[in-house]
C-alpha cells in the first residue's frame, strides 16, 4: 500500500479541543484546504469522535511535511499511520475497535457514507477504493462473528449506568438536538421507567419524529417533542422551558448553545451530558453555577473500563482484522504485479519465439518465467511491493500502479 496514509485526531488520541480545531478547519467548505495541500485521492471521516483523512501522499511530499501543514495553528500534530498500517487502522476504525466505546453501531455506516461521498465527488482512486472496500468488508465480518456490544450501542451508552442511578420515576430528562446522537440518547432514556423525556430540536417536525420513534419502544417513560427555540428562550410558554429537568443532554453542532441563562432556569439540574461537537455547554457558565458537566473527554475513564471488561472479545476482533488484512494485502500486491508478470512472460516468449514454433515457445516461456515470477511474489510478500519493484525497474519493466 505504498503512499497510503491515515492522518487525524480523535477523542482518544488528542482530546475534544484538538478534535474541534481540526473539524472546524477541514469539515464542509474547509475541505478545499486539503486540495490546496496537494491531495488528489482522499476520503475524510468526520464524526463526533474523530476526524481522519485517508489519502495517497502526493509524490515529492513527505509524511512529516504533510502532518505539519495539516495541523491548525497552536494545535498538536495529528497521528499518522502509513501503508499497511493505514489500512489496518482504517479497518479498526470501521470495526469500532478504535472507538471511545468499542462496538458502537454508527461508525461502520459513517465510514461507508464518507467513502460514498468521496467517490461521488471524484476524490477516490484505486488505492483508497481498495482500502475502504476492504475495511468495510472486515468490519462486517467483525460485527457478525465477534460479540462486542448490543445493538444501538453508542457513545451515550457509556453514561447510561450513571443515569440509571440518578433518574427516578417522575424526573425529567431533556435532549437538545434530534440528530443521530440525540436520537440515540432519547431512545436510551426512554428505557428508564417513569422518566419524562423531552426532545427539543430547531425543526419541531424532526423532534416529533424522534419522540414517536423513542416512545414506541419506551418502557414506562413518556417522550414528547419541543421546539429548541422555546426551550432556550427565557419567558417561553409554560412547560416549554423544562425548568424541572434533572438531566440535560446536549447533542447539537452549536458551540456554547447552553449558557448561564438556561442553566439558571434549571435549578434541579444534577448533570449535563455534553456530546456536541463543538462542545455545546459554556464551561465558564457551568463552573460559575456549580453545574456538573460530563463531556466526551470525561467519558474516557468509562471507555477504558469497558475495554478492560471486554478484553478477550477485543483481542479476538483484532486477530480477525489482522487475518483478513493479510489476505487483502496479498491480493493487492498480486493485483499490482499482474501487468509486470504479463510483461515478464511476454519477454521470454519474444526471445524464445524467434527460434521455436509458437506452441513450443509459449510452453517454454511459461516454464522459464515461473522461477523469477515465484521469486518476485515471495519478495513482495516478505518485503513489500517496492522491493519487488526494484527488480522490475532494473530490467526495464514499469509496474502497474
Amino acid at each position: 500500500m505504498h503512499g497510503l496514509a491515515l492522518i487525524g485526531v480523535s477523542h482518544r488520541r488528542g482530546g475534544a479541543a484538538a478534535l474541534e480545531a481540526y473539524q472546524e478547519r477541514y469539515v464542509g467548505e474547509g475541505e478545499a484546504r486539503l486540495v490546496a495541500l496537494g491531495l488528489r485521492e482522499y476520503v475524510t471521516i468526520a464524526t463526533c469522535n474523530r476526524w481522519d483523512v485517508v489519502a495517497v501522499v502526493p509524490d515529492g511530499t513527505s509524511l512529516d511535511d504533510l502532518r505539519q501543514r495539516l495541523a491548525p495553528a497552536g494545535r498538536p500534530l495529528p497521528y499518522a499511520f502509513v501503508e499497511d498500517g493505514a489500512l489496518e487502522q482504517l479497518a479498526r476504525v470501521a470495526s469500532s475497535l478504535d472507538s471511545l466505546n468499542p462496538g458502537e453501531d454508527q461508525i461502520m455506516r459513517q465510514v461507508r457514507d464518507a467513502y460514498t461521498v468521496a467517490r461521488e465527488l471524484g476524490h477516490t482512486g484505486a488505492m483508497t477504493s481498495f482500502a475502504f472496500e476492504t475495511a468495510l468488508r472486515v468490519a462486517k465480518r467483525v460485527r457478525r462473528e465477534v460479540a462486542l456490544a448490543p445493538v444501538q450501542t453508542s457513545l451515550f451508552s457509556l453514561v447510561r449506568p450513571e443515569l440509571e442511578s440518578l433518574l427516578r420515576p417522575g424526573d425529567t430528562a431533556v435532549v437538545l438536538g434530534a440528530g443521530e446522537m440525540g436520537s440515540l440518547a432519547a431512545r436510551s432514556l426512554a428505557d428508564l421507567a417513569g422518566v419524562r423525556v423531552v426532545v427539543a430540536n430547531r425543526s419541531v417536525a424532526r423532534a416529533e419524529e424522534v419522540a414517536r420513534s423513542a416512545g414506541k419502544a419506551a418502557k414506562g417513560a413518556t417522550v414528547e417533542p419541543a421546539s429548541l427555540d422555546d426551550v432556550l428562550r427565557e419567558g417561553a410558554r409554560p412547560g416549554a422551558t423544562c425548568e424541572d429537568a434533572r438531566v440535560l443532554v446536549c447533542a447539537t453542532p452549536v458551540r456554547h448553545l447552553v449558557g448561564a441563562g438556561l442553566l439558571e432556569r434549571m435549578p434541579n439540574l444534577a448533570l449535563v451530558v455534553d456530546l456536541g461537537l463543538p462542545r455545546n455547554v459554556d464551561p465558564d457558565a457551568a463552573l460559575a453555577l456549580g453545574v456538573r458537566v460530563l463531556d466526551v473527554d470525561g467519558l474516557q475513564a468509562a471507555g477504558v473500563a469497558r475495554r478492560q471488561a471486554m478484553r478477550e472479545n477485543l483481542l479476538a476482533a483484532e486477530a480477525l482484522v489482522r487475518s483478513e488484512l493479510d489476505q487483502a494485502v496479498a491480493a493487492w500486491t498480486e493485483r499490482r504485479m499482474a501487468q509486470a508478470i504479463r510483461e515478464l512472460r511476454a519477454r521470454y516468449l519474444r526471445t524464445i519465439g524467434e527460434a521455436l514454433p509458437p506452441e513450443v515457445a509459449e510452453r517454454l516461456a511459461q516454464r522459464f518465467a515461473h522461477v523469477p515470477i515465484t521469486g518476485l511474489r515471495a519478495v513482495a510478500r516478505e518485503h513489500g511491493f517496492e522491493a519487488a519493484a526494484t527488480f522490475l525497474r532494473a530490467v526495464g519493466i514499469q509496474e502497474e500502479v
